[in-house]
């Protein structure tokens, strides 16, 4: 599971993104299907909803964001974002994350996009979003995603990135 070829300090553990989520009672999951999300649901002004095209480099663009009224905000509430959480690229490119800031709480995770949850005590986001920014950690999720022409990310290849956890 050691993806650097280094060993890592004594105290250290290998783990999975996965396994970190489910001992924080976090979770990762996709943002809402074209099914549960329409064009015509768009409008001019009301609840940011996150997608590819607006995941920088570990921040979000926020320049022509598509927006949500407030009550499919609410229908899709299952996918608004806290501080913390991480938003990946599902397709495409798929090494673009963002840790979500204190500014984006309530935002909505879009189409095309997954969110991780890391839950409580176990892990700081912050380290996790820097993380999987590293090289070795990048190639390891393009070498995992799935599609030749498109790479594409689901669930279960986020819930098994290796991931080295610090000590407490």
């Amino acid at each position: 599971m050691n993806i650097f070829n280094t060993p890592l300090p004594e105290s250290w553990q290998y783990t999975t993104l996965g396994n970190v989520c489910l001992r924080g009672g976090g979770l990762i999951q996709p943002g809402p299907f074209g099914s549960q999300l329409h064009a015509s649901d768009y409008v001019l002004f009301g609840v940011p909803s996150i997608m590819p095209v607006n995941i920088g480099n570990n921040q979000i663009v926020t320049q022509g964001i598509a927006r949500i009224s407030e009550v499919d905000a609410e229908r899709l509430s299952r996918y608004r974002v806290k501080t913390g959480d991480i938003v990946y690229s599902r397709r495409g490119d798929v090494e673009r994350c963002s840790l979500i800031r204190e500014d984006q709480e309530g935002w909505l995770c879009g189409t095309g996009c997954l969110m991780i949850r890391l839950g409580e005590g176990v892990i700081d986001p912050r380290f996790v979003s820097f993380y999987l920014k590293h090289p070795a950690v990048k190639e390891w999720i393009l070498r995992h995603a799935l599609g030749a022409t498109m790479p594409n990310l689901n669930t279960s290849i986020m819930q098994s990135v290796p991931l080295v956890l610090p000590p407490h």
